[in-house]
């Protein structure tokens, strides 16, 4: 058996017979492995390399001839320009493998006539973009990023000679958010700790998320190289790998110190696997944490088309994250604050966790306001309406008597000017 150094978990081996087949391990389980059609050489060899880390097997297509000027060709070009922006760091891996599986499922797709849509010219009618979309029926997240992989190689295909003004940017999406990750109750927080408990990779993961409040992204890089000693009390500093993410510095809690107190200074990352290894991305991390939220019993139970029952986790680090900016909010903290621990370089993402929690302190003012009234008590005023303390607005009238205008329309001012 023969590993790729280009690929991770991409596994070249000898049959009985002699022939060459390839085979990739899925992300997270070195026990499954996926079949793949052919080698690295292969023009479709990188998306069903990437289907294969995620545990998906796609069916190889015949080779055909790329038409010049087609859906095909752009896209081609396309994926071929996004990874050298990848070499070059101007964009992630898991956006390019998002933007070409939405492209692959799109140029699969039949046209009104039947007709691959793939293969026709890139100056597509409204009608095919419809199709495209109305393909994916009720799993409109998936339609939604196909959608948006479309835009982006329009967008980018304007400068090089493609279709300008395309009508995919028309097509509206029929995608409506369900919330995303739920946030993590105390309840949630004390039952998974129940489980995995002192000393206990999962407690480690728990901890650290918690007190950095970090994407999955980066926390299976994290380690002692981002520990900083500041007066005192240590921090952990890091800068985040999402793009115009700010850099973070964040304390840690003795509950955290006391879990980090085994890890070596040598030691790459703060976590391992269950063979003392750093997981090898953030997939294979979020894979494993799955499994410790599971083990909490913290699941839903899914239900297949073939009656089989799995479960499957209804939490994620996501929702620590979401839990956090929750606490911060609750607690009185400023969008800035939420911005500084969450590491958002746009104030309107912050703003969404501190909104809901203003619109209920307002409400609870405005209620006891009414109350006020209703009983002929004195009603409080509002915070910045720029009254005197314990004074209504009639009594700071008595007592700081008539305005009087400031500047030369002032008589007290025209007076001065005509006895100088």
């Amino acid at each position: 058996m023969k590993h790729s150094s280009d690929y991770s978990g991409l596994c070249r081996e000898r049959t009985p017979a002699g022939t060459t087949r390839w085979r990739v391990r899925v992300e997270g389980n070195k026990t499954k492995k996926i079949s793949l059609p052919f080698g690295p050489d292969h023009d479709d060899f990188r998306m069903h390399y990437l289907a294969g880390r995620e545990g998906r097997k796609l069916e190889a297509l015949p080779q055909t001839k790329v038409m010049r000027g087609t859906l095909d060709e752009m896209c081609n070009r396309f994926i071929l320009w996004m990874d050298q922006q990848v070499i070059a760091g101007n964009l992630s891996l898991q956006t390019v493998s998002s933007r070409q599986r939405g492209l692959s499922q799109a140029c699969g797709c039949l046209s009104p006539k039947g007709l691959r849509i793939g293969s026709l010219k890139a100056d597509l009618p409204r009608e095919a973009f419809v199709a495209i979309r109305d393909s994916f029926g009720p799993r409109t997240g998936a339609a939604d990023t196909c959608l948006k992989a479309l835009r982006a190689v329009y967008k980018w295909g304007e400068d090089y000679g493609y279709p300008e003004n395309s009508k995919v940017f028309q097509i509206r999406s029929n995608h409506r958010p369900k919330g995303g990750a739920k946030p993590w109750s105390k309840e949630d927080r004390e039952q998974f700790l129940r489980q995995h408990g002192a000393g206990t990779m999962a407690r480690r993961w728990f901890l650290l998320a918690f007190d950095t409040a970090g994407r999955i992204g980066d926390t299976f890089s994290l380690g002692p190289q981002h520990l900083r000693l500041e007066e005192d009390r240590m921090f952990l500093a890091w800068q985040p790998k999402k793009r115009g993410s700010q850099p973070v510095k964040v304390p840690l809690s003795e509950e955290l110190l006391e879990e980090l107190a085994t890890v070596l200074d040598d030691d790459q990352t703060f976590l391992s696997t269950d063979y003392g290894k750093p997981f090898a991305s953030s997939g294979s991390l979020d894979n494993r944490v799955r499994k410790w939220i599971i083990q909490a019993g913290l699941y839903d139970l899914i239900e297949n088309e073939l009656g089989e029952v799995s479960k499957k986790a209804n939490r994620s680090q996501h929702g620590i994250r979401k839990a956090k900016a929750q606490e911060i909010a609750e607690q009185g903290g400023t969008v800035y604050e939420v911005m500084a621990c969450l590491s958002h370089s746009d104030p309107k993402t912050a703003a969404i966790y501190t909104k809901l929690v203003d619109r209920e302190r307002l409400a609870k003012k405005a209620a006891e306001r009414v109350e006020a009234g209703r009983g002929n008590e004195r009603v409080p005023r509002s915070e910045d309406r720029g009254a005197l303390d314990n004074l209504s607005v009639c009594d700071q009238t008595d007592i700081l008597g008539k305005w009087q205008p400031v500047g030369e329309s002032n008589p007290s001012f025209q007076v001065e000017n005509l006895t100088s």
